[in-house]
Protein backbone atom coordinates (compact mmCIF):
# COMPACT_ATOMS: atom_id res chain seq x y z
CA UNK A 1 0.00 0.00 0.00
CA UNK A 2 1.10 3.76 -0.66
CA UNK A 3 2.62 5.63 2.33
CA UNK A 4 0.27 8.12 0.90
CA UNK A 5 -2.95 5.99 1.10
CA UNK A 6 -2.29 4.79 4.67
CA UNK A 7 -3.81 6.68 7.31
CA UNK A 8 -1.97 9.38 8.91
CA UNK A 9 0.53 8.09 11.99
CA UNK A 10 0.30 9.37 15.53
CA UNK A 11 1.69 13.63 15.32
CA UNK A 12 0.92 13.78 11.20
CA UNK A 13 -1.69 14.84 9.39
CA UNK A 14 -5.07 14.24 11.01
CA UNK A 15 -7.34 15.08 8.02
CA UNK A 16 -7.68 12.79 4.85
CA UNK A 17 -4.01 12.97 2.91
CA UNK A 18 -6.10 13.96 -0.77
CA UNK A 19 -7.27 17.18 0.84
CA UNK A 20 -3.44 18.38 1.34
CA UNK A 21 -2.17 16.69 -1.42
CA UNK A 22 -4.79 18.79 -3.59
CA UNK A 23 -3.79 22.12 -2.15
CA UNK A 24 -0.10 20.60 -2.66
CA UNK A 25 -1.07 20.14 -6.35
CA UNK A 26 -2.27 23.25 -6.78
CA UNK A 27 0.75 25.08 -5.34
CA UNK A 28 2.87 23.35 -7.36
CA UNK A 29 1.05 24.07 -10.70
CA UNK A 30 1.40 27.74 -9.50
CA UNK A 31 4.59 27.28 -8.59
CA UNK A 32 6.29 25.46 -11.95
CA UNK A 33 3.53 27.65 -14.33
CA UNK A 34 5.66 30.82 -13.08
CA UNK A 35 3.11 32.50 -10.96
CA UNK A 36 5.50 32.23 -8.29
CA UNK A 37 9.44 32.86 -8.82
CA UNK A 38 11.88 31.57 -7.50
CA UNK A 39 12.17 33.73 -3.91
CA UNK A 40 8.78 34.90 -4.26
CA UNK A 41 6.64 34.47 -0.51
CA UNK A 42 3.87 31.52 -0.94
CA UNK A 43 0.81 32.39 0.43
CA UNK A 44 0.55 32.34 4.54
CA UNK A 45 -0.77 29.26 6.63
CA UNK A 46 -3.69 32.19 7.64
CA UNK A 47 -3.76 32.80 3.93
CA UNK A 48 -5.08 29.67 2.48
CA UNK A 49 -6.97 28.66 5.52
CA UNK A 50 -9.70 31.60 5.02
CA UNK A 51 -9.17 31.09 0.49
CA UNK A 52 -9.81 27.23 1.28
CA UNK A 53 -11.46 26.78 4.87
CA UNK A 54 -9.04 23.91 5.69
CA UNK A 55 -7.23 23.54 8.98
CA UNK A 56 -3.79 24.82 9.89
CA UNK A 57 -2.26 21.42 9.97
CA UNK A 58 -3.33 20.30 6.42
CA UNK A 59 -1.83 23.34 4.76
CA UNK A 60 1.74 22.74 6.64
CA UNK A 61 1.06 19.47 5.54
CA UNK A 62 0.68 20.31 2.00
CA UNK A 63 3.83 22.37 2.20
CA UNK A 64 5.65 19.82 3.79
CA UNK A 65 5.33 18.10 0.83
CA UNK A 66 6.23 20.59 -1.63
CA UNK A 67 9.65 21.27 1.04
CA UNK A 68 10.38 17.12 0.49
CA UNK A 69 10.00 18.01 -3.33
CA UNK A 70 12.50 20.75 -3.35
CA UNK A 71 9.93 23.60 -4.58
CA UNK A 72 10.03 25.35 -1.17
CA UNK A 73 11.67 26.03 1.43
CA UNK A 74 11.00 27.62 5.03
CA UNK A 75 12.07 30.71 6.39
CA UNK A 76 12.12 31.07 10.30
CA UNK A 77 9.36 33.68 11.34
CA UNK A 78 8.61 34.72 7.08
CA UNK A 79 7.12 32.21 5.99
CA UNK A 80 7.22 29.87 2.93
CA UNK A 81 9.15 30.77 -0.11
CA UNK A 82 9.69 29.64 -3.70
CA UNK A 83 13.28 27.35 -3.61
CA UNK A 84 16.11 29.03 -5.62
CA UNK A 85 17.91 26.38 -7.44
CA UNK A 86 21.49 26.43 -7.46
CA UNK A 87 22.23 27.54 -11.00
CA UNK A 88 26.37 27.27 -10.41
CA UNK A 89 28.45 26.16 -13.29
CA UNK A 90 31.35 24.48 -11.44
CA UNK A 91 34.62 24.28 -13.31
CA UNK A 92 36.26 21.04 -12.05
CA UNK A 93 39.71 21.75 -13.52
CA UNK A 94 41.40 24.39 -15.02
CA UNK A 95 41.28 23.07 -19.31
CA UNK A 96 43.68 23.67 -21.60
CA UNK A 97 44.67 27.02 -20.86
CA UNK A 98 46.20 26.98 -18.20
CA UNK A 99 49.98 27.77 -17.84
CA UNK A 100 51.12 28.06 -14.75
CA UNK A 101 50.14 26.52 -11.45
CA UNK A 102 46.92 28.58 -9.51
CA UNK A 103 45.46 28.18 -6.48
CA UNK A 104 41.95 27.30 -8.99
CA UNK A 105 43.73 23.98 -10.36
CA UNK A 106 43.02 22.89 -7.33
CA UNK A 107 40.30 24.43 -5.75
CA UNK A 108 38.14 26.92 -7.97
CA UNK A 109 35.24 26.92 -6.04
CA UNK A 110 36.02 31.22 -5.32
CA UNK A 111 37.18 31.74 -8.68
CA UNK A 112 33.79 30.42 -10.19
CA UNK A 113 31.54 31.91 -7.65
CA UNK A 114 33.16 35.03 -8.31
CA UNK A 115 33.56 35.00 -11.83
CA UNK A 116 29.19 34.33 -11.52
CA UNK A 117 29.20 37.94 -9.79
CA UNK A 118 28.27 36.74 -6.24
CA UNK A 119 29.82 37.03 -2.94
CA UNK A 120 31.37 34.13 -0.92
CA UNK A 121 32.94 33.04 2.84
CA UNK A 122 34.22 29.69 4.58
CA UNK A 123 33.49 29.22 8.13
CA UNK A 124 36.09 26.77 8.56
CA UNK A 125 36.90 24.90 11.79
CA UNK A 126 40.38 22.78 12.52
CA UNK A 127 40.51 19.28 14.14
CA UNK A 128 43.42 16.46 14.12
CA UNK A 129 41.75 13.29 13.52
CA UNK A 130 42.98 9.27 13.07
CA UNK A 131 43.63 8.74 9.89
CA UNK A 132 41.31 5.92 9.27
CA UNK A 133 38.36 8.47 8.69
CA UNK A 134 36.87 7.20 5.58
CA UNK A 135 35.75 9.23 2.14
CA UNK A 136 34.11 7.40 -0.36
CA UNK A 137 34.94 4.09 1.22
CA UNK A 138 38.67 4.60 1.67
CA UNK A 139 40.80 5.39 4.71
CA UNK A 140 42.04 8.49 4.33
CA UNK A 141 45.43 7.00 5.69
CA UNK A 142 45.57 4.71 2.76
CA UNK A 143 44.66 7.62 -0.03
CA UNK A 144 47.96 9.87 1.69
CA UNK A 145 50.16 6.71 2.20
CA UNK A 146 50.35 7.00 5.97
CA UNK A 147 51.06 4.10 8.64
CA UNK A 148 48.53 2.95 10.05
CA UNK A 149 47.66 4.67 13.05
CA UNK A 150 48.95 8.19 11.95
CA UNK A 151 47.33 11.38 12.84
CA UNK A 152 45.78 13.73 9.90
CA UNK A 153 45.20 17.48 10.20
CA UNK A 154 42.01 18.56 9.01
CA UNK A 155 40.45 21.75 8.06
CA UNK A 156 36.71 21.67 7.44
CA UNK A 157 34.76 24.56 6.20
CA UNK A 158 31.04 25.06 5.35
CA UNK A 159 30.93 27.81 2.10
CA UNK A 160 28.70 29.95 1.57
CA UNK A 161 27.64 31.99 -1.46
CA UNK A 162 25.06 35.70 -1.59
CA UNK A 163 24.40 38.53 -3.84
CA UNK A 164 26.71 41.18 -5.38
CA UNK A 165 25.38 43.53 -1.86
CA UNK A 166 25.41 40.72 0.34
CA UNK A 167 28.07 41.81 3.05
CA UNK A 168 28.04 38.37 4.73
CA UNK A 169 26.40 35.90 2.19
CA UNK A 170 24.23 33.74 4.03
CA UNK A 171 23.22 30.67 1.50
CA UNK A 172 25.00 27.53 2.62
CA UNK A 173 26.73 25.81 -0.95
CA UNK A 174 28.74 23.18 -0.54
CA UNK A 175 31.10 21.53 2.23
CA UNK A 176 34.55 21.21 1.60
CA UNK A 177 37.02 19.40 4.25
CA UNK A 178 40.82 19.15 3.57
CA UNK A 179 43.02 16.23 5.16
CA UNK A 180 47.14 16.89 5.10
CA UNK A 181 49.42 14.23 6.95
CA UNK A 182 49.64 15.83 10.74
CA UNK A 183 53.03 15.56 11.32
CA UNK A 184 53.68 17.40 7.89
CA UNK A 185 51.93 20.16 8.20
CA UNK A 186 51.55 20.84 12.23
CA UNK A 187 53.38 24.03 12.45
CA UNK A 188 52.35 25.91 9.17
CA UNK A 189 49.04 28.06 9.02
CA UNK A 190 47.25 25.48 8.12
CA UNK A 191 47.15 24.89 11.56
CA UNK A 192 45.28 27.78 11.84
CA UNK A 193 41.53 28.14 11.12
CA UNK A 194 42.36 31.51 9.21
CA UNK A 195 42.71 31.57 5.32
CA UNK A 196 45.23 29.33 4.07
CA UNK A 197 46.95 28.67 0.58
CA UNK A 198 47.91 25.44 0.58
CA UNK A 199 49.62 25.22 -2.77
CA UNK A 200 52.13 27.89 -1.74
CA UNK A 201 52.21 26.13 1.33
CA UNK A 202 53.16 22.57 0.35
CA UNK A 203 55.39 24.33 -1.98
CA UNK A 204 57.32 25.54 0.72
CA UNK A 205 58.01 22.39 2.53
CA UNK A 206 59.51 20.76 -0.48
CA UNK A 207 56.04 19.15 -2.03
CA UNK A 208 54.79 20.90 -5.12
CA UNK A 209 51.98 20.33 -6.26
CA UNK A 210 51.74 18.56 -10.17
CA UNK A 211 48.21 16.73 -10.21
CA UNK A 212 45.51 15.35 -8.76
CA UNK A 213 43.35 12.16 -9.21
CA UNK A 214 39.04 12.54 -8.81
CA UNK A 215 36.87 10.48 -7.79
CA UNK A 216 33.29 11.60 -8.03
CA UNK A 217 30.09 9.90 -6.80
CA UNK A 218 26.51 11.30 -7.14
CA UNK A 219 23.95 10.22 -3.65
CA UNK A 220 21.65 10.94 -1.45
CA UNK A 221 22.47 14.02 1.61
CA UNK A 222 23.07 12.58 4.60
CA UNK A 223 21.09 14.38 7.52
CA UNK A 224 23.45 16.40 8.83
CA UNK A 225 24.39 17.45 5.35
CA UNK A 226 20.60 18.20 4.93
CA UNK A 227 21.22 20.48 7.91
CA UNK A 228 23.88 22.22 7.26
CA UNK A 229 23.24 23.12 3.60
CA UNK A 230 19.39 23.59 4.58
CA UNK A 231 18.56 20.98 1.74
CA UNK A 232 15.00 19.07 1.36
CA UNK A 233 14.07 15.85 2.99
CA UNK A 234 15.18 14.52 -0.19
CA UNK A 235 17.83 15.64 -1.83
CA UNK A 236 21.20 14.35 -4.19
CA UNK A 237 24.83 16.05 -3.68
CA UNK A 238 27.84 15.28 -5.26
CA UNK A 239 30.91 13.83 -3.39
CA UNK A 240 33.97 14.29 -4.83
CA UNK A 241 37.78 13.18 -3.64
CA UNK A 242 40.42 14.99 -5.06
CA UNK A 243 43.65 13.31 -3.96
CA UNK A 244 46.62 16.27 -4.97
CA UNK A 245 50.21 14.71 -4.89
CA UNK A 246 53.71 15.90 -5.50
CA UNK A 247 56.13 16.07 -8.29
CA UNK A 248 57.27 12.14 -6.95
CA UNK A 249 53.42 11.07 -6.89
CA UNK A 250 53.37 11.25 -3.94
CA UNK A 251 50.15 12.62 -2.23
CA UNK A 252 49.83 15.03 0.55
CA UNK A 253 46.73 16.50 0.46
CA UNK A 254 42.97 14.75 -0.21
CA UNK A 255 40.43 17.44 -0.67
CA UNK A 256 36.45 16.13 0.27
CA UNK A 257 33.54 18.36 -1.22
CA UNK A 258 30.22 17.86 -1.10
CA UNK A 259 28.02 19.76 -3.40
CA UNK A 260 24.12 20.81 -4.09
CA UNK A 261 22.90 18.94 -6.51
CA UNK A 262 19.84 21.33 -7.45
CA UNK A 263 20.00 22.82 -10.93
CA UNK A 264 24.18 22.99 -10.43
CA UNK A 265 26.19 22.11 -13.77
CA UNK A 266 29.40 20.47 -12.97
CA UNK A 267 31.96 20.85 -16.23
CA UNK A 268 35.20 19.23 -16.76
CA UNK A 269 37.81 19.84 -19.72
CA UNK A 270 40.04 17.57 -21.53
CA UNK A 271 43.00 18.45 -23.86
CA UNK A 272 43.79 15.90 -26.28
CA UNK A 273 47.98 15.69 -27.11
CA UNK A 274 49.02 18.00 -30.08
CA UNK A 275 50.85 14.57 -31.67
CA UNK A 276 48.62 11.87 -33.23
CA UNK A 277 49.65 8.27 -34.91
CA UNK A 278 50.18 8.20 -38.27
CA UNK A 279 46.31 7.16 -40.26
CA UNK A 280 46.69 3.38 -40.97
CA UNK A 281 48.61 2.72 -37.78
CA UNK A 282 47.03 0.09 -35.63
CA UNK A 283 46.72 2.76 -32.50
CA UNK A 284 45.21 5.20 -35.12
CA UNK A 285 42.22 2.21 -36.41
CA UNK A 286 42.03 1.03 -33.02
CA UNK A 287 40.44 4.90 -31.86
Amino acid sequence: MSPRSRAAAPGGVPERRDVYERLADELRQAITSGQYKPGDRLPSTLDLMARTGVANLTVRGAYRVLIEEGLVEPVSKRGFYVRRPNVMTWHMNPGHGARRAQPEMLDGWAADIEAAGRQHREKISVAIEDSSAIVLGTPIGERLGLPEGSRVLVRRAVRYTGQPDEAAPSDADSLADEYYPYELVRDTALASPAPAGPMAILAGLGHRLRGHHDELRPRLATAEERRLLSLPQVSVVLELARTAHDADHKPVLVLHQVHRGDGATFSYETSYPGRWPRAGSPSFQGT
